[in-house]
């Protein structure tokens, strides 16, 4: 990947032109009690060139949003319907590597099986995604390191920004990237060899005393049925239901379908659902594969720990750390990897 150099200065100006080109510009702010919340700023201004921390929220929230609006039913009746489309061209500045790698992986679910799914395609496609690499980590209850996720994105990037003593080093990461550097070429200079050297030390330090997670024998494990119940049965009762995992983690991808009538007219809504949800696998009769609570919650851990393992060859577990973070009954997925290979 080509390597370039921006200063703090000239990248308030790249900002400002690039805000000039998209109609929202999602990046991060302060917001109440000083969370930093995703957000658009083209018009307030009042985006983070550089932060600590990682977003409350990920770019998830704005490509498969919590409702959206799917087609207009003309005539249920005639089977007339007018698809709703969104063509905002939007840019994500600030995006931490963790979320990079989320966004490829919901990609590849949305987009790279049988079937497609126009309106996340759509929304995917108008969107560019400027990283800002981590220069430690986000909090104490990120991993990402562990799982192969930070401490700088390695794909699915337009474009990379690491932070320097002396501006940002910029990496490109694909042919949208290319084309917005070169339209603004002037702002940049080529990356000096002590700028690389500085990122090759900054990544050291990050992985100081950190282990990488055996994904693999982790799915294995899981695959097998050699987690002990305790541990699920622990789960279980400390989950209430609060949906705070499945609401924040970025690569969530479950929804359900809902129409709205009023006569033969209406609208068909997508909603995101969640797998910790009694009612998510109950079936017409009222039966449900799953009655007990702590299968539920297992759920969610088997997707991103296990089946996503064996469909995508990694876990669609990045270790951003959100989830530990909000559960109210002190639930962790790193605790639960930690006891899962070292008891297996």
């Amino acid at each position: 990947m080509e390597k370039l150099f921006i200063t703090q200065e000239n990248l308030k100006v790249f900002i400002g032109n690039l805000k000039a080109s998209c109609d929202e510009f999602i990046a991060p702010r302060y917001e109440h009690l000083g969370d930093i919340v995703l957000g658009d700023t083209k018009a307030d201004g009042r985006e983070l060139f550089n932060y600590e921390g990682n977003s409350v929220i990920s770019p998830r929230a704005f490509l498969l949003p919590q409702t959206e609006k799917l087609f207009e039913i003309k005539s249920a009746k005639n089977c007339e319907f007018i698809a709703v489309k969104d063509k905002q061209k939007r840019i994500f500045y600030g995006v931490r590597p963790c979320d990079i790698k989320a966004l490829r992986l919901m990609e590849k679910f949305f987009t790279g099986g049988e079937f497609e799914d126009k309106p996340y395609k759509e929304k995917f496609r108008n969107s560019v995604f400027i990283a800002l690499s981590c220069i430690k980590k986000c909090s104490e209850e990120s991993f990402c390191f562990e799982l192969d996720s930070g401490p700088l994105a390695k794909e699915g990037f337009d474009l990379q920004l690491t932070p320097l003593n002396r501006g940002f080093m910029v990496e490109i990461g694909s042919k949208k990237g290319s084309q917005i550097v070169r339209k603004h070429k002037k702002l940049f200079s080529k990356a000096k060899p002590e700028d690389e050297k500085e990122v090759r030390a900054l990544s050291l330090n990050f992985a100081k005393g950190k282990k990488k997670i055996n994904h693999k024998r982790l799915a294995k494990v899981m695959r097998e049925n050699k987690v002990q119940e305790s541990i699920w049965d622990d789960i279980g009762l400390r989950c209430v239901v609060c949906s705070g995992c499945v609401t924040l983690c970025p690569t969530c991808s479950c929804f359900s379908i809902q129409d709205r009538l009023n006569g033969d007219q209406g609208s068909r809504f997508r909603y995101c659902d969640g797998c910790v949800y009694a009612g998510f696998t109950r079936m017409a009769g009222g039966n449900t594969p799953f009655p007990r609570h702590e299968d539920h919650i297992r759920r969610f851990f088997e997707h991103k720990l296990n089946i996503d393992t064996q469909r995508y060859g990694v876990s669609s577990c990045v270790g951003c750390g959100r989830c530990i973070q909000t559960c109210p009954g002190n639930i962790s997925i790193r605790k639960f990897i930690e006891q899962t290979v070292d008891g297996s």
